[in-house]
């Protein structure tokens, strides 16, 4: 009988080392997920940040266009005027 209790508390130690020792593991896990998101998460707000100075480069390049055939269109109005 006193062989059961023996072997009953050392089963009990064993998953009690067995619990602590997976809830530290899966601490320590989220710990290096919580880091690894935050360096995602710092990627996306930098990848977004070009994304924006892009598309106001595309914004201003429209403009730029627009005045360039404006321009264009008044250049050869004048080079019509000239030739009369």
């Amino acid at each position: 009988m006193e062989t059961y209790i023996v072997e009953v508390i050392i089963a009990s130690l064993a998953l009690v080392g067995t619990l602590v020792g997976s809830m530290l593991a899966n601490n320590k896990h989220q710990a290096v997920l919580g880091e690894q998101l935050k360096g995602v998460k710092d990627d996306i707000n930098t990848l977004s940040s070009r994304v924006d100075k892009h598309n106001n480069l595309v914004e201003r390049m429209v403009v730029v266009e627009q005045r360039s055939k404006s321009n264009s269109h008044r250049l050869d109005n004048l080079e019509q005027k000239g030739g009369e």
